[in-house]
């Protein structure tokens, strides 16, 4: 027969396993940001880019978005990581061909159809050192 303590034990270990199932992620996102950026050099961050294409934008879940523009590659991360979730979707106001921080940016979580806002920080470029 178990003991109470053990049931409460063992009905606790889903809820301790949950936040680092959730760093794992965060964390394998993170190496995946890294190896896409090997090589690179980070410049200067810049709050705007000239994007005029949409479909050059990847969303990294817990990270930020990535932009690739030739041979730059922008890292923009996201002020609050947890708000940039698995399967969200951006949807993006903004006015002309620029990306910009402070552009108005939703998520839009395509299974459960909530939304919510993210807030990115600037987008730093990364370029080829050129050193192979």
């Amino acid at each position: 027969m178990k003991t109470a303590a053990a049931i409460f034990t063992a009905a606790l270990l889903p809820l301790a396993a949950a936040p680092a199932l959730a760093e794992t992620r965060a964390e394998r996102n993170e190496a995946r940001v890294a190896e896409r950026l090997e090589g690179r050099e980070a410049g200067e961050p810049v709050s705007c880019i000239f994007a005029p294409r949409s479909h050059g934008l990847e969303v990294i879940e817990h990270v930020g978005i990535l932009y690739e523009a030739g041979d730059t590659i922008y890292l923009a991360r996201v002020v609050h990581p947890r708000s940039l979730g698995f399967g969200d979707a951006l949807i993006i106001q903004r006015r002309g061909s620029s990306l910009c921080k402070h552009d108005m940016t939703r998520t839009f979580d395509r299974g459960s159809q909530i939304n919510g806002v993210v807030f990115f920080e600037d987008f730093v470029p990364y370029t080829d050192r050129g050193d192979g």
